[in-house]
């Protein structure tokens, strides 16, 4: 398979499903998205409205612009829960018609956030908390000879350096150049693609934290940090202190990673037929294809890299562009001139 960059996203679907990962990363295929995951991108808004009030305050500002929601909001405005999860819902449900979202969905999202600020008597509130920042995005080449790629597409050269790609819901700024990564859940306490339940030794090698630790100290090489992972409604927050040796650990797990995706010529499916209950639940690419010769869409295009080569099912099936670029970068796209 092609692979350009890592994301906790994308290696949990890797975890989940070979398959998946390739309509998903190699051909740019979306995925459905479903109801409870919508409801806690709803939630976590309203966590970053409460954050950025924070980061408005701190820069001299009397407003909160959001610019997803195309919304203004002055600060007596994002103190009002009701409000932003209005703003919200209204703002996700609408962008996501295909998703079947209630009212009491509404509640139940008010409720979440409501349940989320008054946990430990506000400790995790974000208005409570020094922000350094709400919903950082990070693309980080990794400038080392083992992280090098280059694949032929067509006539086209895709080469460059494997990148860590991600977003941190909030850093809070603990003094002293000690800062503290906070990822909100709204979901169960367990891991989506084995559904084994993450305990807190299990936190301790969680790919998705390593990651945000090694990306945070990359970013901040002389800052000290620590990730903290709040389960709103599954057993509150877990924190963890992560040193040198995990920094260590998280690079030989994002190399082992590239190099297992890099060495992938035929993905593997849960089910030949998709009949794994995760096909049929969690993955709308179990659905026919357009073809309309009865195979689903994980089949067709298994069929076809069996028959093809991942190289021409991508030339074929997939945006080009979009694999080099998807997340904001990953890869350098260039005219082929050697054919080598």
């Amino acid at each position: 398979m092609i692979i350009c960059y890592h994301r906790s996203s994308s290696l949990g679907t890797l975890e989940f499903c070979e398959q998946k990962y390739f309509l998903q990363y190699n051909l740019s295929l979306k995925d459905k998205t479903n109801k409870k995951a919508l409801m806690g991108t709803i939630t976590h808004k309203v966590m970053q409205t409460l954050g950025d009030k924070k980061v408005a305050i701190k820069n001299g500002l009397d407003f909160v612009n959001d610019e997803e929601t195309g919304r203004k909001l002055s600060l007596e405005e994002c103190d009002d829960l009701k409000l932003i999860n209005d703003i919200a819902f209204d703002y996700y449900s609408s962008n996501f018609p295909e998703v079947t979202i209630t009212e009491a969905d509404r509640r139940t999202c008010l409720r979440w956030a409501e349940k989320a600020v008054v946990y430990k008597d506000g400790m995790f509130d974000p208005r409570n908390q020094n922000i350094q920042a709400t919903e950082l995005f990070f693309d980080i080449e990794i400038d080392k000879p083992w992280a090098k790629y280059k694949y032929l597409i067509g006539d086209q050269t895709i080469e460059g350096n494997l990148s860590i790609k991600g977003t941190v819901d909030v850093i809070i700024d603990n003094g002293n150049n000690y800062y503290e990564i906070l990822d909100y859940k709204t979901g169960k306490r367990i891991n989506w693609a084995t559904g084994e339940e993450k305990t807190y030794e299990k936190l301790q090698k969680d790919t998705q934290l390593l990651l945000y630790y090694y990306a945070l100290r990359n970013m901040y090489p002389d800052a000290e940090f620590s990730v903290s992972i709040y389960y709103i409604n599954n057993g509150g927050v877990f924190s963890l202190v992560f040193d040198d040796e995990d920094y260590q650990k998280a690079e030989n797990i994002l190399k082992r990673k590239f190099e297992y995706i890099k060495g992938v010529e035929h993905p593997k499916l849960l089910s030949r037929e998709n009949s794994h209950w995760k096909c049929q639940k969690l993955c709308k690419f179990s659905e026919p294809h357009e073809d309309g010769n009865g195979s689903s869409v994980c089949q067709f295009i298994s069929q076809q890299v069996k028959e093809n080569g991942i190289n021409k099912v991508i030339e074929k099936y997939g945006n080009i562009s979009r694999l080099s670029s998807y997340g904001d970068g990953g890869g350098r796209l260039s005219k082929n001139r050697d054919k080598k």
